[in-house]
């Protein structure tokens, strides 16, 4: 799927920064607007204004929550964006609230620092985008220094994502030898969704990957993501993503990480 021309993400493995997924930025000379499609994932953004020469204008936080749906966001020409997507198990704890607060919506501005008031300290005047994406990072670093990521809540994101999204709840509670309500316990506390939305999140991706990247026909595209018929996978693509299978999508700033 097109990526817009000035946007940048380096992905993290869990070697080198076992809390964040990725870092990404994007900066923007002309007025626009992208389609963000759901990922599963909470980011925390910095949102300035620059004419890439001068100091930076006002900068603002903001803190996604996950989502089920796509979003259309317009962006005004001289902004920049940097951010850090965090994994699931860890943004719950980085952020000190209950995801399921923010799932569909984000924090923005005062809120934001309402809710989290550290995010205050990242908002002071900085020169350059290089001094701020270094505080970002001192950020991620001092709330992530004693912080241990749950072996099992990692393993059943794991399963969520080599089986496609497509294998019971049930299943995997056997699998992990827990039962179904402690599945459902650790996944809504490490990304604010329920299995079943992280579960269909992963497939559209799956399917996105397939159809867009793979090239894949529909109808192959549907059975391999797991859909019942492409009449199903079409549902999805419009709900959650806005598009149809039958056209490359417009430019896009989300992806989900395997």
């Amino acid at each position: 799927m097109p990526l817009p021309y000035d946007y940048v993400e380096v992905l993290h493995t869990k070697r080198d920064r076992f809390a964040t997924e990725a870092a990404w930025q994007f900066f923007t000379d002309q007025a626009c607007e992208h389609r963000v499609l759901p990922d599963g994932r909470c980011d925390i953004i910095l949102r300035f204004r620059s004419n890439r020469t001068e100091p930076l204008g006002v900068i603002t936080p903001l803190v996604t929550g996950a989502a089920t749906r796509f979003h259309i966001v317009p962006i005004a020409a001289g902004t920049g964006y940097i951010g850090i997507r965090l994994r699931p198990g860890a943004a719950g704890k980085v952020l000190g609230i209950d995801l399921r607060a923010i799932v569909n919506r984000g924090l923005t501005g005062d809120a934001a620092i309402l809710k989290i008031p550290a995010l205050k300290n990242l908002c002071a005047p900085v020169s350059s985008i290089d001094t701020l994406r270094s505080r970002l990072n001192t950020f991620i670093d001092d709330h992530t220094r004693d912080l241990t990521i749950d072996e099992l809540t990692a393993a059943l994101m794991d399963t969520l994502h080599i089986t496609g999204g497509r294998l019971p709840v049930a299943d995997m509670a056997v699998l992990h030898c827990v039962d179904v309500r402690t599945v459902h316990r650790r996944i809504v506390a490490a990304t604010g969704l329920t299995p079943k939305q992280m579960a269909m999140v992963i497939q559209f991706h799956r399917a996105l990957r397939l159809r867009f990247d793979e090239r894949l026909d529909i109808a192959s595209t549907a059975f391999e993501a797991g859909y019942s018929d492409q009449a199903h996978m079409s549902r999805i693509f419009r709900s959650m993503g806005g598009i149809s299978p039958a056209r490359t999508p417009d430019l896009v700033l989300a992806g989900l990480p395997i």
